[in-house]
Protein backbone atom coordinates (compact mmCIF):
# COMPACT_ATOMS: atom_id res chain seq x y z
CA UNK A 1 0.00 0.00 0.00
CA UNK A 2 2.88 2.36 0.83
CA UNK A 3 4.54 1.72 -2.55
CA UNK A 4 1.22 2.48 -4.24
CA UNK A 5 0.98 5.80 -2.37
CA UNK A 6 4.58 6.70 -3.18
CA UNK A 7 3.97 6.09 -6.89
CA UNK A 8 0.66 7.93 -6.73
CA UNK A 9 2.40 10.93 -5.18
CA UNK A 10 4.75 11.19 -8.15
CA UNK A 11 1.88 11.04 -10.64
CA UNK A 12 -0.21 13.48 -8.62
CA UNK A 13 2.71 15.93 -8.75
CA UNK A 14 3.00 15.27 -12.50
CA UNK A 15 -0.70 16.03 -12.97
CA UNK A 16 -0.53 19.23 -10.94
CA UNK A 17 2.50 20.50 -12.87
CA UNK A 18 0.77 19.64 -16.16
CA UNK A 19 -2.36 21.61 -15.20
CA UNK A 20 -0.36 24.63 -14.03
CA UNK A 21 1.64 24.90 -17.24
CA UNK A 22 -1.40 24.14 -19.41
CA UNK A 23 -3.19 27.10 -17.83
CA UNK A 24 -0.17 29.42 -18.03
CA UNK A 25 0.97 28.53 -21.55
CA UNK A 26 -1.50 27.26 -24.21
CA UNK A 27 1.37 25.92 -26.34
CA UNK A 28 2.34 23.56 -23.53
CA UNK A 29 -0.52 21.07 -23.97
CA UNK A 30 -0.32 20.94 -27.76
CA UNK A 31 0.33 17.34 -28.97
CA UNK A 32 3.54 18.38 -30.73
CA UNK A 33 4.96 19.81 -27.50
CA UNK A 34 3.86 16.85 -25.36
CA UNK A 35 5.60 14.48 -27.76
CA UNK A 36 8.61 16.77 -27.55
CA UNK A 37 8.57 16.39 -23.74
CA UNK A 38 8.52 12.61 -24.16
CA UNK A 39 11.42 12.82 -26.60
CA UNK A 40 13.43 15.01 -24.23
CA UNK A 41 12.81 12.56 -21.38
CA UNK A 42 14.27 9.54 -23.14
CA UNK A 43 17.95 9.85 -22.20
CA UNK A 44 17.26 10.53 -18.52
CA UNK A 45 14.55 7.85 -18.37
CA UNK A 46 16.69 5.10 -19.92
CA UNK A 47 19.64 5.85 -17.63
CA UNK A 48 17.27 6.12 -14.65
CA UNK A 49 16.16 2.50 -15.18
CA UNK A 50 19.64 1.28 -14.30
CA UNK A 51 19.97 3.89 -11.56
CA UNK A 52 16.74 2.66 -9.98
CA UNK A 53 18.11 -0.87 -9.67
CA UNK A 54 21.38 0.46 -8.22
CA UNK A 55 19.62 2.64 -5.63
CA UNK A 56 17.20 -0.16 -4.74
CA UNK A 57 20.29 -2.12 -3.64
CA UNK A 58 21.36 0.79 -1.46
CA UNK A 59 24.07 1.90 -3.91
CA UNK A 60 24.70 4.86 -6.21
CA UNK A 61 26.34 5.32 -9.60
CA UNK A 62 27.84 8.72 -10.34
CA UNK A 63 29.68 7.55 -13.45
CA UNK A 64 26.68 7.19 -15.80
CA UNK A 65 26.97 10.70 -17.27
CA UNK A 66 30.63 10.20 -18.13
CA UNK A 67 29.86 6.80 -19.70
CA UNK A 68 27.09 8.40 -21.75
CA UNK A 69 29.70 10.82 -23.15
CA UNK A 70 32.65 8.46 -23.69
CA UNK A 71 30.77 5.44 -25.10
CA UNK A 72 29.17 7.09 -28.16
CA UNK A 73 32.26 9.21 -28.79
CA UNK A 74 34.53 6.15 -28.98
CA UNK A 75 31.96 4.47 -31.20
CA UNK A 76 31.86 7.49 -33.52
CA UNK A 77 35.67 7.67 -33.52
CA UNK A 78 35.96 4.02 -34.59
CA UNK A 79 33.24 4.31 -37.22
CA UNK A 80 34.62 7.46 -38.82
CA UNK A 81 38.34 6.59 -38.61
CA UNK A 82 38.24 3.34 -40.61
CA UNK A 83 34.81 3.03 -42.28
CA UNK A 84 36.00 0.87 -45.20
CA UNK A 85 37.63 -1.69 -42.91
CA UNK A 86 34.32 -2.17 -41.07
CA UNK A 87 32.43 -3.53 -44.08
CA UNK A 88 30.06 -0.78 -45.14
CA UNK A 89 27.36 1.04 -43.21
CA UNK A 90 25.93 -2.10 -41.58
CA UNK A 91 29.35 -3.13 -40.33
CA UNK A 92 30.07 0.39 -39.13
CA UNK A 93 26.81 0.54 -37.18
CA UNK A 94 27.30 -2.89 -35.62
CA UNK A 95 30.89 -2.14 -34.66
CA UNK A 96 29.89 1.23 -33.23
CA UNK A 97 27.16 -0.31 -31.08
CA UNK A 98 29.54 -3.00 -29.81
CA UNK A 99 32.15 -0.40 -28.87
CA UNK A 100 29.66 1.84 -27.10
CA UNK A 101 27.94 -0.95 -25.17
CA UNK A 102 31.33 -2.54 -24.45
CA UNK A 103 32.39 0.68 -22.70
CA UNK A 104 29.26 0.45 -20.57
CA UNK A 105 29.95 -3.18 -19.66
CA UNK A 106 33.59 -2.46 -18.79
CA UNK A 107 32.90 0.57 -16.62
CA UNK A 108 29.97 -1.15 -14.91
CA UNK A 109 32.07 -4.24 -14.19
CA UNK A 110 34.89 -2.14 -12.73
CA UNK A 111 32.40 -0.27 -10.54
CA UNK A 112 30.86 -3.51 -9.30
CA UNK A 113 34.19 -5.23 -8.66
CA UNK A 114 35.62 -2.17 -6.91
CA UNK A 115 32.62 -1.95 -4.60
CA UNK A 116 32.39 -5.68 -3.82
CA UNK A 117 36.06 -6.68 -3.75
CA UNK A 118 37.89 -3.62 -2.44
CA UNK A 119 34.96 -2.54 -0.23
CA UNK A 120 34.99 1.06 -1.37
CA UNK A 121 31.70 2.84 -0.68
CA UNK A 122 29.63 3.12 -3.90
CA UNK A 123 29.71 6.92 -3.70
CA UNK A 124 33.52 7.05 -3.64
CA UNK A 125 34.04 4.26 -6.19
CA UNK A 126 31.70 5.74 -8.78
CA UNK A 127 32.78 9.33 -8.06
CA UNK A 128 36.34 8.32 -8.93
CA UNK A 129 35.13 6.48 -12.02
CA UNK A 130 33.11 9.51 -13.08
CA UNK A 131 36.28 11.62 -13.13
CA UNK A 132 38.36 8.91 -14.84
CA UNK A 133 35.87 8.27 -17.64
CA UNK A 134 35.15 11.95 -18.27
CA UNK A 135 38.88 12.59 -18.39
CA UNK A 136 39.34 9.79 -20.91
CA UNK A 137 36.58 11.31 -23.05
CA UNK A 138 38.59 14.53 -23.31
CA UNK A 139 41.88 12.65 -23.80
CA UNK A 140 40.53 10.66 -26.75
CA UNK A 141 38.74 13.63 -28.28
CA UNK A 142 41.24 16.43 -27.62
CA UNK A 143 38.16 18.46 -26.77
CA UNK A 144 36.62 18.14 -30.25
CA UNK A 145 33.31 16.60 -31.27
CA UNK A 146 32.37 14.30 -34.18
CA UNK A 147 29.35 15.05 -36.34
CA UNK A 148 30.40 14.00 -39.83
CA UNK A 149 30.50 10.41 -41.05
CA UNK A 150 28.34 8.81 -38.34
CA UNK A 151 26.22 6.21 -40.17
CA UNK A 152 22.45 6.59 -40.20
CA UNK A 153 21.99 3.17 -38.65
CA UNK A 154 23.76 4.34 -35.51
CA UNK A 155 21.31 7.25 -35.33
CA UNK A 156 18.12 5.27 -35.86
CA UNK A 157 16.61 6.21 -32.47
CA UNK A 158 16.56 9.85 -33.54
CA UNK A 159 14.43 9.12 -36.60
CA UNK A 160 10.67 9.62 -36.71
CA UNK A 161 8.53 6.52 -36.37
CA UNK A 162 5.28 8.21 -37.31
CA UNK A 163 3.91 11.71 -37.84
CA UNK A 164 0.58 12.38 -36.14
CA UNK A 165 -1.65 15.05 -37.77
CA UNK A 166 -2.62 17.69 -35.18
CA UNK A 167 -4.10 20.41 -37.35
CA UNK A 168 -4.08 22.11 -40.72
CA UNK A 169 -0.72 21.30 -42.30
CA UNK A 170 0.65 20.50 -38.83
CA UNK A 171 1.93 17.23 -37.41
CA UNK A 172 3.64 15.89 -34.30
CA UNK A 173 6.47 13.41 -34.65
CA UNK A 174 6.90 10.26 -32.57
CA UNK A 175 10.50 9.09 -32.67
CA UNK A 176 11.95 5.61 -32.30
CA UNK A 177 13.66 6.82 -29.12
CA UNK A 178 10.31 6.98 -27.30
CA UNK A 179 9.53 3.41 -28.36
CA UNK A 180 12.95 2.26 -27.16
CA UNK A 181 12.35 4.00 -23.83
CA UNK A 182 9.03 2.19 -23.42
CA UNK A 183 10.62 -1.19 -24.17
CA UNK A 184 13.44 -0.56 -21.68
CA UNK A 185 10.97 0.43 -18.96
CA UNK A 186 8.69 -2.55 -19.53
CA UNK A 187 11.63 -4.96 -19.52
CA UNK A 188 13.08 -3.34 -16.40
CA UNK A 189 9.73 -3.40 -14.61
CA UNK A 190 9.21 -7.08 -15.36
CA UNK A 191 12.75 -7.88 -14.21
CA UNK A 192 12.36 -6.05 -10.92
CA UNK A 193 8.83 -7.17 -10.12
CA UNK A 194 8.56 -10.66 -11.58
CA UNK A 195 12.00 -12.29 -11.38
CA UNK A 196 14.25 -13.79 -8.73
CA UNK A 197 16.91 -11.22 -9.61
CA UNK A 198 14.45 -8.43 -8.85
CA UNK A 199 13.57 -9.99 -5.51
CA UNK A 200 17.29 -10.31 -4.73
CA UNK A 201 17.83 -6.61 -5.50
CA UNK A 202 15.05 -5.59 -3.12
CA UNK A 203 16.35 -8.00 -0.47
CA UNK A 204 19.89 -6.61 -0.67
CA UNK A 205 18.60 -3.07 -0.34
CA UNK A 206 16.37 -3.99 2.57
CA UNK A 207 19.00 -5.87 4.58
CA UNK A 208 22.21 -6.95 2.90
CA UNK A 209 23.32 -9.20 5.77
CA UNK A 210 20.00 -11.03 5.85
CA UNK A 211 20.09 -11.39 2.05
CA UNK A 212 23.56 -12.92 2.22
CA UNK A 213 22.53 -15.34 4.99
CA UNK A 214 19.48 -16.39 2.97
CA UNK A 215 21.75 -17.66 0.19
CA UNK A 216 21.67 -14.72 -2.22
CA UNK A 217 24.97 -14.17 -4.04
CA UNK A 218 25.14 -10.51 -3.08
CA UNK A 219 28.42 -9.70 -4.85
CA UNK A 220 27.29 -11.31 -8.09
CA UNK A 221 23.98 -9.42 -8.07
CA UNK A 222 25.73 -6.12 -7.34
CA UNK A 223 28.25 -6.57 -10.13
CA UNK A 224 25.47 -7.52 -12.55
CA UNK A 225 23.36 -4.49 -11.63
CA UNK A 226 26.28 -2.08 -12.08
CA UNK A 227 27.01 -3.64 -15.47
CA UNK A 228 23.39 -3.13 -16.51
CA UNK A 229 23.56 0.47 -15.28
CA UNK A 230 26.70 1.00 -17.37
CA UNK A 231 25.12 -0.50 -20.48
CA UNK A 232 21.99 1.64 -20.11
CA UNK A 233 24.17 4.73 -19.60
CA UNK A 234 26.00 3.93 -22.85
CA UNK A 235 22.66 3.34 -24.57
CA UNK A 236 21.37 6.65 -23.26
CA UNK A 237 24.43 8.31 -24.76
CA UNK A 238 23.76 6.62 -28.10
CA UNK A 239 20.20 7.95 -28.04
CA UNK A 240 21.39 11.49 -27.29
CA UNK A 241 23.98 11.29 -30.06
CA UNK A 242 21.29 10.13 -32.48
CA UNK A 243 19.06 13.02 -31.45
CA UNK A 244 21.61 15.82 -31.82
CA UNK A 245 23.71 14.16 -34.53
CA UNK A 246 26.97 14.81 -32.68
CA UNK A 247 29.21 12.81 -30.35
CA UNK A 248 30.93 15.18 -27.92
CA UNK A 249 33.09 14.66 -24.81
CA UNK A 250 31.16 17.36 -22.94
CA UNK A 251 27.83 15.61 -23.52
CA UNK A 252 25.63 14.32 -20.69
CA UNK A 253 26.91 16.77 -18.08
CA UNK A 254 24.80 16.39 -14.91
CA UNK A 255 23.08 13.33 -16.39
CA UNK A 256 23.95 11.30 -13.29
CA UNK A 257 22.34 13.91 -11.04
CA UNK A 258 19.24 14.11 -13.24
CA UNK A 259 18.90 10.33 -13.25
CA UNK A 260 19.24 10.16 -9.46
CA UNK A 261 16.71 12.98 -9.17
CA UNK A 262 14.21 11.13 -11.38
CA UNK A 263 14.58 8.02 -9.20
CA UNK A 264 14.17 9.93 -5.93
CA UNK A 265 11.26 12.04 -7.19
CA UNK A 266 9.62 8.79 -8.28
CA UNK A 267 9.61 7.54 -4.69
CA UNK A 268 12.58 5.19 -4.52
CA UNK A 269 14.33 5.43 -1.16
CA UNK A 270 17.99 6.42 -1.23
CA UNK A 271 18.64 3.88 1.52
CA UNK A 272 17.41 1.05 -0.73
CA UNK A 273 14.77 -1.62 -0.56
CA UNK A 274 11.75 0.50 -1.55
CA UNK A 275 10.63 1.93 -4.86
CA UNK A 276 9.72 0.99 -8.43
CA UNK A 277 10.25 1.93 -12.05
CA UNK A 278 6.65 3.12 -12.29
CA UNK A 279 7.55 6.02 -10.03
CA UNK A 280 10.87 6.60 -11.80
CA UNK A 281 9.08 7.11 -15.12
CA UNK A 282 6.90 9.79 -13.50
CA UNK A 283 10.01 11.41 -12.03
CA UNK A 284 11.76 11.59 -15.41
CA UNK A 285 8.68 13.06 -17.08
CA UNK A 286 8.18 15.56 -14.28
CA UNK A 287 11.71 16.91 -14.60
CA UNK A 288 11.47 17.41 -18.36
CA UNK A 289 7.93 18.78 -18.08
CA UNK A 290 9.09 21.45 -15.62
CA UNK A 291 12.05 22.35 -17.83
CA UNK A 292 9.88 22.48 -20.96
CA UNK A 293 7.12 24.51 -19.34
CA UNK A 294 9.53 27.07 -17.89
CA UNK A 295 11.31 27.35 -21.25
CA UNK A 296 8.02 28.04 -23.03
CA UNK A 297 7.22 30.61 -20.37
CA UNK A 298 10.64 32.20 -21.10
CA UNK A 299 11.99 31.62 -17.61
CA UNK A 300 15.77 31.87 -17.23
CA UNK A 301 17.49 28.48 -17.36
CA UNK A 302 19.10 29.14 -13.96
CA UNK A 303 15.64 29.32 -12.39
CA UNK A 304 14.90 25.96 -13.98
CA UNK A 305 17.74 24.51 -11.90
CA UNK A 306 16.24 26.13 -8.82
CA UNK A 307 12.87 24.55 -9.58
CA UNK A 308 14.34 21.07 -10.12
CA UNK A 309 16.42 21.36 -6.95
CA UNK A 310 13.35 22.35 -4.96
CA UNK A 311 11.41 19.37 -6.30
CA UNK A 312 14.26 17.02 -5.33
CA UNK A 313 14.38 18.39 -1.78
CA UNK A 314 10.62 18.06 -1.38
CA UNK A 315 10.73 14.46 -2.69
CA UNK A 316 13.49 13.45 -0.28
CA UNK A 317 11.73 15.20 2.62
CA UNK A 318 8.56 13.30 1.76
CA UNK A 319 10.53 10.05 1.77
CA UNK A 320 12.01 10.80 5.20
CA UNK A 321 8.59 11.66 6.63
CA UNK A 322 7.21 8.36 5.30
CA UNK A 323 10.10 6.42 6.89
CA UNK A 324 9.64 8.10 10.25
CA UNK A 325 5.92 7.31 10.24
CA UNK A 326 6.69 3.68 9.40
CA UNK A 327 9.12 3.43 12.31
CA UNK A 328 6.54 4.82 14.75
CA UNK A 329 4.01 2.26 13.58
Amino acid sequence: MQNLWRNAGAYIALGIVFLIFALLEPRFWQPSNLLNVLDQSVEIAVVAVGMTAVILMGGIDLSVGSVAALAPFLAALVMTTSPHALGGFAGMTGCGLLVALGVGVLVGAINGLTITKTFLPPFIATLGMMSIVRGLAYVFSNGTSISEGIPEGFQFTGKNLVSVPVGHNLSANLTWAVVVMAVVFVAGHLLLSRSSVGRAIYAIGGNETAARLSGISVDRVKIGVYIVAGVLAAFGGIIETATVGTAAPQAAVDLELNAIAAVVIGGTSLTGGRGSLIGTFAGALLMRMVSNGLTLHQVNSNWQRVAIGTIIMVAVAFDEIQKRRTRKI
